[in-house]
């Protein structure tokens, strides 16, 4: 009995630990005033950046080989020279060059990046696989860089340039449109996103950190912009998204509002979202701008109603 006495302050304890443990717990951090305002700092600037099995580096893709299969006697159809970036979508365009010999009579031809594989061959190595053949890759209309020496030819020397130019006042007479060195706008790259595989879902459950950077489609499912902030209701729900329109990594892009009902949402295997609208990119490029500090008493003005 003497020894069940002495051992029970002991096991008394024991049971008592867990509790004095919880109770010498810090208290929770108060939140911060970014926090209390329901934003939350960058991830990439604030925690870096971890890769995922997916990733590859722009500088690794270039010069890589193109084949028309994983198998071991699968033709060899190009090479990627090139890559095409687009606001709010990352990279769109892949230039792929086909033919030639050392470089010399090769053409470039643009291919979705989601047409290209990253695909696994039998003995666990990896290859760009194109499902095509090169006959139709060479058959394909040429990419051609607007600002590139095959489409405004090639770069004059000063003595050239100074051939060129008329004697007397180059102002007396207006200039023929056909004599000016002015090119024609950049066009835009507009490749359809392919639907195959993708899965409605109801946007209202999605936050709008989620919302944020979502890619926006519209009319034939030409590529428009992204999503760039929300704007909400007095009561806290969303009234309209604010879409970036045109512009160049983010550079020069017109903000819209595109009002919140009844838009269409979905999404592919991997977790990207996109957003289809019935409307063009030059019906919301006609559109008058967002302006935060105005919409409140230009709401009908500035916010852009989409029919389904």
């Amino acid at each position: 009995m003497r020894h069940a006495l002495l051992a029970l302050p002991a096991f008394v304890l024991l049971l008592a630990a867990p509790a004095l443990a919880q109770q010498a717990a810090p208290p929770a951090a108060a939140p911060s005033e970014l926090e209390q305002s329901g934003l939350t700092p960058p991830t990439i600037l604030s925690e870096g950046y971890s890769t995922h099995g997916q990733d590859t580096l722009v500088t690794r893709l270039l010069g890589q080989k193109v084949y028309s299969s994983v198998a071991d006697d699968a033709k060899e159809i190009g090479t990627i020279s090139d890559m095409v970036v687009t606001s709010g979508q990352g990279i769109s365009a892949v230039v792929i060059g086909v033919g030639g010999f050392l470089g010399i009579g090769t053409k470039d031809v643009a291919i979705d990046f989601a047409q290209l594989e990253w695909a696994e061959r039998q003995d666990g190595s990896r290859r760009w696989v194109l499902d095509t053949t090169a006959e139709e890759l060479t058959a394909a209309p040429a990419f051609i860089w607007t600002d590139s020496e095959e489409a405004k030819g090639p770069a004059m020397t000063p003595e050239q340039e100074q051939e060129q130019m008329a004697p007397g006042d180059p102002n007396a007479a207006p200039a023929d449109p056909d004599e000016t060195t002015d090119q024609p706008d950049r066009p835009v790259i507009s490749i359809p996103v392919d639907r195959t595989g993708l899965t409605d879902f109801d946007g209202s459950t999605l936050t709008a950190d989620e919302l944020r950077g979502t890619g926006v489609y519209g009319i034939d499912d030409e590529p428009i912009g992204s999503i760039s902030d929300v704007v909400l209701t007095p009561q806290g729900g969303i009234d309209a998204l604010v879409v970036d329109v045109g512009g160049f990594l983010g550079l020069g892009a017109k903000p819209v509002a595109v009002g919140f009902d009844k838009l269409s949402f979905s999404a592919d295997t991997s977790g990207t979202r996109y957003l289809f609208i019935n409307a063009s990119r030059g019906q919301l490029e006609a559109q008058v701008p967002y302006d935060p500090a105005t919409y409140a008493a230009d709401r009908a003005n500035q916010r852009m109603v989409i029919t389904p």
